[in-house]
């Protein structure tokens, strides 16, 4: 169970990474001109990077915390 909460947790790290690097890209394209190809709008990427980092770090504490637990399970059983 411990397992799949910290395979749970690098899944959502992963996911949070990857719309990171997605909205880096838009937030790079910002210079091209919408009808160019580049964003309708300037501020949705700046929120979907602020929104990755908080899954990143939701996912982090998830992880920590599953390894804290098992770290507590093997101390008590030993």
């Amino acid at each position: 169970m411990i397992a799949s909460v910290m395979n749970a947790g690098g899944v959502g790290v992963q996911r949070g990474y990857d719309q990171l690097n997605q909205s880096a890209e838009r937030i790079g394209q910002a210079s091209v001109a919408p009808i160019e190809g580049g964003p309708q709008q300037g501020a949705a990427p700046m929120v979907e990077q602020i929104l990755a980092k908080i899954q990143v770090q939701g996912s982090s504490k998830i992880i920590q915390t599953a390894s804290e637990t098992l770290g507590t399970l093997v101390d008590i059983k030993v």
